[in-house]
C-alpha cells in the first residue's frame, strides 16, 4: 500500500513536471514569437522614418496601417505570455505574480538560458524601438510645425489693396488675407 502511495506521488511529480516542461516550452515560443514580431515593427518604424523624411505620404500612411496590425498581433501574444506565466504561478502553487527573471530561476539550465537569452533581446528591441519612436513623434512634430509657420505667412500675404483715406486721399492697405489652419 505504501509503495502504491509512493508510485503515485511520483507520478503525480512526473506528470507535473511535463506539465511545467510544457508550460515553459510554450512559454519560450510566445516570447519568441514576441521577439521576431518586435523587429518586423522596429523594420515597420524605420520605414516610416524614412517616408517622413522624404514627406511620402503614402507610404506613411502604408507603413502605419501596417504598425496597427502588427501592433494588435503584439497584444494578442502578450495576452497569451500572460496566460502562460499565470499557469505555471498556478502549476506551482504560487500566489504572487511572476516575473521571467522569476521563472528563468525555476526552469532546467537550457529552458533557463533560452528564456533569459529572449528576454533581453526583447529588452533590447524595445529600447530601440523606444528610441525610433521618439525620433518619429519629433519629425511629425516639426512638420506640424512648418505646416502652421507656413499658413501664417500665406496668412500674413498683404493683399495691396488701396482704400480713400481722410480727405481723399489714396492709402496703401495691408489686410491680411484671414487665413488660420492649424493643423
Amino acid at each position: 500500500m505504501l509503495k502504491d502511495v509512493v508510485t503515485l506521488a511520483e507520478n503525480d511529480k512526473d506528470n507535473m513536471d511535463g506539465t511545467m516542461t510544457k508550460l515553459l516550452d510554450r512559454l519560450i515560443a510566445v516570447i519568441g514569437e514576441e521577439a521576431t514580431v518586435f523587429e518586423i515593427f522596429l523594420v515597420l518604424l524605420r520605414q516610416q522614418h524614412k517616408a517622413l523624411i522624404e514627406n511620402n505620404s503614402q507610404e506613411v500612411s502604408r507603413v502605419t496601417t501596417d504598425l496597427q496590425r502588427i501592433v494588435e498581433q503584439s497584444r494578442r501574444l502578450e495576452n497569451e505570455r500572460a496566460h502562460t506565466v499565470e499557469q505555471i504561478r498556478q502549476s506551482e502553487g504560487m500566489e504572487n505574480n511572476l516575473t521571467v527573471a522569476e521563472i528563468c530561476d525555476m526552469a532546467d539550465e537550457q529552458r533557463s538560458i533560452q528564456l533569459n537569452n529572449l528576454r533581453e533581446t526583447i529588452l533590447e528591441l524595445y529600447s530601440r524601438i523606444e528610441k525610433m519612436r521618439t525620433r518619429n513623434g519629433l519629425l511629425v512634430e516639426q512638420s506640424l510645425e512648418q505646416i502652421h509657420h507656413t499658413m501664417e505667412i500665406i496668412g500674413n500675404i498683404s493683399s495691396d489693396q488701396k482704400t480713400y483715406g481722410r480727405e481723399g486721399a489714396m492709402m496703401q492697405s495691408g489686410a491680411s488675407l484671414g487665413l488660420d489652419r492649424r493643423v
